[in-house]
């Protein structure tokens, strides 16, 4: 067999070969479009958030896309909607504008490297109304649930500008505490 021989054999079946889809019979569509992308989501957990019975923080169980604390945040902020079981809430007209999780620095001198165990503060910023004495216990009190959360900072966020970030803990609020409970640090 011949070289030229070779390659025009070889040249027909690429020819061919790019023939062949365009002759099977099917005409081509444009885009159709068939809604939003599917997405997964895992399954929800259950996360301890604190809502209010007769004035006083009492935790309860709600689902939370997960146990991060910004989804339990979250989930306190939508259980403002739901309260059930003679509870309530404070939250009622705040929105939870942004959650920032920075590493804890105790005192400005400590080093921040990763050989420091690792805790975390909260930042909130929250919109809406005056944020109470009893929002800020509710807040607080949930954030501070996760063991890597030492510090929660909140800011009252208005249009343009943030207030001043504020730290809370929770003993501050104790006096808020269930009668026959407790409340974290």
């Amino acid at each position: 067999m011949s070289r030229g021989w070779i390659r025009r054999a070889v040249a027909v079946l690429l020819a061919g070969l790019l023939v062949t889809p365009a002759a099977c019979g099917v005409a081509p569509t444009g885009v159709i479009d068939a809604g939003p992308a599917p997405v997964i989501s895992g399954t929800p957990t259950l996360a301890t958030i604190y809502l209010l019975r007769d004035g006083r923080l009492r935790p309860t169980r709600v689902a939370a896309r997960s146990p991060h604390v910004n989804d339990v945040l979250e989930a306190l902020f939508a259980a403002s909607g739901r309260p059930s079981n003679r509870l309530s809430t404070a939250l009622t007209g705040l929105t939870l504008a942004q959650v920032q999780l920075v590493r804890y620095a105790p005192d400005p001198g400590s080093r921040n490297d990763p050989d420091n165990t690792l805790s975390l503060r909260v930042r909130l910023f929250v919109s809406g109304w005056k944020i109470s004495r009893t929002a800020m216990a509710q807040i607080t009190c949930t954030a501070r649930l996760r063991p890597e959360i030492w510090a929660v900072e909140i800011a009252h966020a208005t249009p343009g500008r943030n207030g001043p970030l504020k730290v809370h803990t929770c003993r501050e609020f104790w006096d808020l505490a269930p009668k026959d409970g407790h409340l974290p640090p």
